[in-house]
């Protein structure tokens, strides 16, 4: 009898084949004869054991060798600094933790292989920057379409297994804002406008389900924002922030669609934004509270909250520097709980904390709490993946730690070359297609960058090298079929700025954005 183990780490010097729910074992019981063995199901693995039971006076290993399942990514992307190494890291880290978890589709990870509809988004996220892969977010948006129910709900997952029907009702906001992402990255609008009736069909039930004051309150359907202990009762902040994102994401694919739902979906947008500012906000603890129990507020709060009221903008100025004051707060923690009780976020949902403080402009206080987090699974030992928790033998589902093993791949936490992009670089796409991208000069204490960005018509090159923050030089490679446009508020003297040897005067500066057509350009400011 012969025992195949694998195992993707080795926990404590520990070797397991028994990893969170799954059990990565074969066990062959041999003939006498020569017998020829294949695996039915592929396993993630880096470490594999044999063990022979009963052994006889004679064994003989004839042959020994592994398949490997992949899907075939293409490195497009990248991104490097001298004075930050980690840029790289991470953007490395996130494209293996991608490709680790997808064969035919995004899955959560390599344990679940589920194609969960948050995953897509998050997925989505590390991919389009990266590779440049439009197709696994097309398959996703789909396939969850596909088991959509007559009342416009969609499953947790698709294609479904069988008679599991699993509905997160933040998993479909989230599938409303890869619809959205989809059509600006890729610019397939014929793929979007087949999806519209679907999309239109779950907002219209989201909107069904809101009480006067525009508030998703006791959804008949369980959601899960991530894995920590929050006030799921009444009216929770964080999913009616979900909610509130993929009503201003339909929005905007409404209007490049020319769909005259567009103003009805940004009404609203905007009382729903209103109730979430007024209702929520706790005056002695000066952060927004996890939930609206009838009219009372919970007692809970948390990063998801107050992380997504800022990436939302539904902080006002003078909340923003509270609730900012308190995130980034030094404080002990457990990754559980802060110092203060406040709950913290798992890495499922880092990415709209991260988001939230780098929008209210804590650009390089966010990537030092990013990095103090994070930091700890790119260390020598490990697979150089981000795991599903922070913890890989742990969970903080229930508000403490037990030794319970986690995976060391989450495609959920493959998000930061979107945040680098974003908020080192100063990219944000603008229109379907990428064929308008924003760039922005900013200041994350980061002076010299540079890097590739894969889009539908080729690869767009940026390269900063500042002096200082309002002094230095910008180089660009635009690709055929994209314009940038520069953000000339993000310069000191934008009259002063000099484009491709010729200075922009007053004339010019006097608007808000500068364009670049295709081709080569270099600006000094």
């Amino acid at each position: 009898v012969i025992d195949i183990m694998c195992a993707p780490y080795i926990l404590e010097e520990n070797f397991t084949h028994k990893i969170v729910d799954t059990r990565a074992l074969d066990r062959i019981t041999l003939s006498g004869n020569i017998d020829k063995w294949e695996a039915t199901y592929f396993k993630p693995t880096r470490y594999m054991a044999v063990a022979i039971r009963n052994n006889p006076e004679k064994l003989r290993l004839h042959y020994a060798g592994m398949h490997e399942i992949a899907y075939p990514f293409t490195s497009k992307g990248m991104v490097s600094s001298p004075e930050a190494p980690w840029l790289d890291q991470y953007w490395k880290a996130s494209e293996k933790t991608i490709n680790v978890c997808t064969t035919d589709g995004f899955t959560d990870n390599y344990r679940e292989r589920r194609q969960y509809a948050q995953t897509g988004y998050y997925a989505a996220l590390g991919t389009y920057w990266t590779f440049g892969d439009y197709d696994l977010q097309r398959r996703y948006l789909i396939q969850v379409a596909q088991e959509q129910m007559p009342n416009g709900i969609m499953p947790a997952y698709a294609p479904l297994a069988g008679g599991d029907y699993m509905v997160i009702f933040d998993s479909n906001c989230l599938w409303v804002r890869s619809l959205r992402n989809y059509l600006f990255f890729s610019g397939d609008e014929t793929t979007v406008k087949e999806l519209l009736p679907a999309a239109k069909s779950l907002m219209t039930l989201f909107h069904s389900y809101t009480s006067d004051n525009a508030l998703l309150t006791n959804t008949p359907y369980a959601y899960w924002l991530d894995h920590a202990p929050l006030d799921r009762r009444g009216a929770n902040f964080t999913l009616n922030a979900h909610y509130l994102g993929a009503l201003e994401d339909f929005q905007e694919v409404l209007r490049f669609l020319g769909d005259d739902d567009e103003e009805e979906i940004q009404k609203r947008a905007i009382k729903l934004k209103v109730a979430m500012h007024d209702l929520f906000w706790d005056e002695d603890k000066e952060l927004f509270s996890d939930a609206l129990i009838g009219d009372q507020l919970s007692g809970i709060f948390s990063e998801h909250s107050n992380g997504i009221a800022l990436a939302m903008h539904i902080a006002d100025s003078a909340q923003l520097e509270k609730i900012a004051s308190q995130l980034l707060k030094p404080e002990k923690h457990n990754f559980i709980y802060r110092e203060s009780g406040m709950v913290m976020v798992t890495p499922a949902m880092y990415y709209f904390l991260h988001k939230g403080l780098c929008e209210a402009g804590y650009i390089e206080a966010s990537f030092k709490m990013f990095r103090d987090r994070f930091d700890h699974m790119l260390a020598p030992e490990t697979n150089g993946t981000l795991w599903e928790e922070w913890f890989i033998d742990g969970t903080g589902r229930t508000g403490k730690l037990q030794k319970k093993t986690r995976s060391d791949a989450q495609t959920e936490s493959a998000f930061p070359p979107a945040l680098i992009a974003e908020y080192v670089f100063g990219l944000t796409v603008l229109s379907p297609g990428m064929k308008i991208v924003g760039l922005k000069n900013i200041d994350s204490g980061i002076r010299q960058l540079e890097g590739t960005f894969p889009g539908p018509n080729g690869n767009l090159q940026v390269a900063w090298d500042r002096t200082s923050q309002h002094e230095g030089l910008l180089n660009l490679e635009i690709p055929e079929g994209m314009e940038v446009r520069l953000d000339l508020a993000g310069f000191k003297s934008p009259e002063k700025l000099v484009v491709d040897g010729g200075m922009l005067g007053k004339q010019d500066s006097k608007s808000l954005y500068y364009m670049l057509s295709s081709g080569s350009h270099t600006i000094r400011f």
